[in-house]
């Protein structure tokens, strides 16, 4: 058992036997001697716990934590608990790292210290094509001085997976956890309050982190209370900015605009639910209602999509009908995309 590593990787693992090995093996060809690497089987009911077991005894610095399925939220936070490191890292049990990634983080640790390194993500169907890295890799330092930089990693595609970062734990403390009661956007609320909190981000511009496309993932499934579960989760945001005394006039409209900007995914899910057209509008036409995406489609000329354009005129029916039409339309490209890609 380790006492200071340098960095901790939190694995939950639920019942992804079939790629744990390939993903679990993505770590360990590179070099893990500062690491302690967390394996936290969620009750899995295939034969992942065995695959775990394997690895602990191969590896003197994997310890694997057994418990009863509770959800990945949770078996992220009680990884959280757990941890050693100086900073730490979640990574998803069916993905894979890109062979160096490893390095980059023990460089800027070593030479910066910054309090959160992020990178760039890619995805895959079968196996990965990992980038090459170049002579000159271009590593930025993020501006937070007014606490932009959520903004500017979301208009990076980087913002809201814990997955493309590792988090120097202080940072997290006692205070910041993931929301055990979402199944659906957590990470995004996790991350933006430990951005929030970040003085010093380095952001490195190169795809380190590949997510698998199964086809099965949160986003292909009906999540009950969505709209609830984002509503509550946006005005914690809210008391925790006024908690640590950082509120300011930017941070207020940033939670208007981040949250008009999940309406997209608000109607998405709208045409999953199990109950009756007419239910749907009548829901959807509730959620379009908030103030907070009044305020965020009133203020942010940006958001200017079909999609958004009808729901400041409240059509919600053909907000549904086109949310069905790319429902369809991903459903028929799946296969050809899981060929080429």
């Amino acid at each position: 058992m380790m006492k200071n590593p340098l960095l901790s990787i939190i694995v939950p693992v639920y019942n992804v036997e079939k790629y744990l090995r390939t993903s679990l093996d993505s770590i360990f060809v590179q070099d893990t001697d500062d690491c302690e690497i967390l394996l936290i089987n969620d009750g899995s009911k295939d034969g992942s716990l065995s695959v775990l077991r394997e690895y602990e005894k191969k590896y003197r610095n994997v310890r694997v934590i057994n418990k009863v399925n509770e959800g990945v939220s949770t078996t992220r936070n009680c990884g959280l608990d757990e941890c050693r490191g100086e900073y730490l890292y979640f990574m998803d049990a069916d993905d894979i790292l890109h062979p160096q990634l490893l390095s980059f983080l023990r460089k800027e640790i070593v030479e910066v210290y910054p309090d959160i390194i992020v990178w760039d993500f890619a995805t895959f169907y079968t196996n990965p094509k990992f980038v090459p890295i170049p002579s000159e890799v271009k590593i930025e330092d993020v501006q937070n001085e007014h606490k932009e930089a959520f903004n500017y990693l979301m208009a990076n595609g980087s913002a809201v997976s814990l997955c493309s970062k590792a988090i120097r734990r202080s940072r997290v403390g006692e205070i910041i956890r993931v929301d055990p009661t979402m199944t659906y956007g957590e990470d995004m609320f996790f991350c933006w309050k430990v951005i929030l909190m970040a003085d010093n981000i380095r952001y490195i511009r190169l795809p380190l982190y590949y997510y698998r496309q199964s086809g099965y993932g949160a986003t292909n499934r009906f999540h009950p209370d969505l709209y609830e579960h984002y509503r509550r989760a946006f005005d914690d945001i809210r008391l925790f900015v006024e908690q640590q005394g950082i509120v300011n006039v930017n941070i207020l409209a940033n939670i208007d605009y981040h949250f008009a900007c999940r309406i997209p995914a608000l109607t998405s899910m709208e045409i999953r639910a199990p109950y009756s057209i007419d239910k749907q509008v009548s829901h959807l036409q509730h959620v379009l209602q908030d103030e907070y995406i009044r305020r965020g489609l009133l203020s942010n000329s940006q958001l200017n999509g079909k999609l958004f354009t009808l729901a400041r005129n409240n059509e919600v029916s053909k907000m549904l009908k086109i949310a069905r039409l790319e429902a369809v339309k991903s459903k028929l490209l799946y296969p050809l995309k899981k060929i080429l890609k």
